[in-house]
């Protein structure tokens, strides 16, 4: 499955997600925060190359004793 390319938060597209987690940050404190966020979201994309082959989703373990 291809993703799309995710956008870099820099520049004035931090204050949108900020504004989505009531913080209201400086113009200071988002050209600090938004490298370090574009590099915590650059992890996570390299989730999508792992290949989990047909390993079911957590939602389908029951961990019931039987």
């Amino acid at each position: 499955m291809t993703f799309p390319e995710r956008k870099s938060l820099a520049g004035g597209a931090i204050s949108p997600v900020s504004g989505f987690a009531r913080l209201d940050l400086s113009e200071e404190r988002r050209s600090a925060i938004a490298p370090v966020l574009d590099g915590v979201m650059g992890l996570i994309d390299t989730l999508d190359s792992v290949n989990v082959g047909e390993t079911p989703p957590a939602t389908a373990f029951d961990a019931r004793w039987e």
